[in-house]
């Protein structure tokens, strides 16, 4: 870590600067990766992206770090040896600052609250997550953490960085901060001289943030100068992933414009229904119960319209080894008033059904009475492959979708054909 360049670490509130070129490499299409004696540009690490902004006017299009120090992707030429003014994108390190201080706020919260040790952090364009090892929290535990966040937050405790040396990390380690102590100590390790995070392979010197009185953890990132700048804090949602509970949250400006638009939302919907937003979950019971009834009214309308069709068009088309053949296509209808109507021709004795529904939603049902010595399922497979269709079913019953509606003839035919073969003509 070479604290010396990265100057984003003592003063991340610096958005203009002045810096001399070190050295310059060619990484080709216009570029060049440029290396600055001192940098306020953060490079892109620890789950936080990269700052934006320009080099002389020139726009730096990536920041990253590698063996030669912090190296600022530039679209044009810079030349060693020469000073450059640099300008960050204020507005997006503010924002990730706002996110990353957050994050170390819930991380520590979660801890306490629920013993979830964060094992990882990602800083998205829209939302924020971590992955927290251990159970899933459930809805209570994920408002009350929040709420004891956003507690921290109005209490605008000052946040503070310091480069720290073997020994003193050390100190800090033995006062409760080792990730053996941090899963073992859960809610009693609250005090802010308990260090969070896991300690670095022999380091030598390490950066601390630290929450006064609340938190403290290794990390290089850029932070706010108190818990009031991050703003509000506002978990969105929980999955599990790879056996870890992921949380995704939002702060400050992400949490007002994500409040903003869901506001809009619940506005609009209000507004269509004539009624207010508050009123809108009683509204959405009173939908969802009236759309109940409406669709058992329609699977009856449906089974009485199945009877009306079977009733119509029941009339045997053939015959294949004394049992009847009824093969029709229908030009109307969906597949399940297909299903409601091979099921009541199939009621007869001795009756073979083999129906399809054309057009742009084709579909195959096929059924047969009891005691029929065939097997629907494989008479489906076999013929709904025939016009690129899929399908299947039980001894007496098979039902296909898809494929060339323009076919569904042939798949009749195809069927009738295979009937025939199995029980004589």
């Amino acid at each position: 870590m070479r604290f010396d360049e990265q100057a984003y670490l003592d003063d991340p509130y610096r958005a203009e600067f002045t810096s001399r070129v070190r050295s310059v490499e060619p990484a080709g299409e216009g570029l060049d990766a440029v290396y600055l004696e001192r940098t306020y540009f953060y490079p892109e690490s620890g789950g936080q992206p990269d700052d934006r902004g320009t080099l002389d006017g020139k726009r730096v299009v990536s920041v990253s770090e590698d063996s030669g120090g912090v190296r600022h992707l530039v679209e044009g030429t810079l030349s060693p040896g020469e000073e450059v003014e640099g300008a960050i994108d204020w507005g997006r390190r503010f924002d990730h600052m706002q996110q990353h201080s957050g994050q170390h706020l819930l991380s520590r919260v979660f801890l306490e609250t629920g013993r979830l040790r964060t094992v990882s952090f990602h800083l998205g364009a829209e939302t924020c997550t971590i992955d927290l090892d251990g159970p899933a929290p459930s809805p209570e535990t994920l408002d009350a953490v929040e709420e004891r966040a956003n507690g921290i937050v109005f209490a605008n405790a000052p946040i503070r960085h310091r480069v720290v040396g073997a020994v003193e990390l050390e100190a800090l380690a033995a006062n409760g901060g080792g990730a053996r102590d941090e899963e073992r100590a859960g809610a009693a390790a609250v005090s802010g001289a308990v260090l969070r995070s896991r300690l670095p392979e022999g380091v030598e010197r390490v950066r601390i943030v630290e929450i006064e009185g609340r938190d403290r953890s290794t990390c290089c990132g850029t932070h706010v100068r108190s818990t009031g700048e991050i703003g509000v804090v506002k978990i969105l949602g929980m999955e599990r992933m790879k056996g870890l509970a992921r949380v995704e949250f939002v702060c400050g400006g992400r949490a007002a414009r994500d409040y903003a638009a869901k506001h809009r939302l619940l506005a609009a919907l209000a507004g269509s229904f004539t009624t207010d937003w508050r009123e809108l979950p009683r509204v959405a019971a009173k939908l969802g119960e009236e759309a109940r009834d409406l669709r058992k009214k329609y699977e009856d309308l449906g089974r009485e319209l199945a009877r009306y069709r079977a009733a119509e068009i029941a009339a045997p088309t053939g015959s294949a080894g004394g049992f009847a053949v009824v093969k029709r296509i229908l030009e109307s209808g969906d597949a399940r008033s297909l299903r409601e109507t091979a099921s009541t021709i199939r009621e007869s004795e001795r009756t073979i059904v083999l129906l399809a529904l054309a057009g742009p939603n084709p579909a195959l049902v096929f059924g047969c009475s009891p005691g029929v010595p065939l097997d629907m399922g494989e008479l489906m497979k076999s013929s709904a492959a025939r016009i690129g269709a899929r399908g299947g079913g039980t001894r007496d019953f098979a039902q296909g979708g898809g494929g060339d509606g323009a076919r569904v003839a042939e798949a009749l035919d195809h069927a009738e054909r295979l009937v025939r073969e199995a029980l004589g003509s």
